[in-house]
């Protein structure tokens, strides 16, 4: 029974996940560095949605880790 729970709240991730990167399609670039001199080193253009769903899953991968190294 707890599988089924654990499969079911993975579609709904899943899912909403992909609504979210279907609602923000605008591609984006992310400015790493200010400009110097003619060099601007940026991210490859990517949609907004995705960009989201990376940061929000990477803040995830890191609590858990975090939290796995301090107990």
């Amino acid at each position: 029974m707890k599988m089924v729970l654990y499969f079911t709240l993975f579609l709904a991730t899943l899912g909403a996940s992909a609504y979210l990167v279907f609602l923000n399609h605008q591609p984006i670039s992310l400015l790493l560095t200010p400009q110097m001199g003619e060099y601007i080193y940026t991210t490859p253009p990517m949609p907004l949605g995705l960009l989201v769903l990376l940061f929000f899953f990477a803040g995830l991968l890191f609590g858990y880790l975090l939290r796995m190294f301090l107990k």
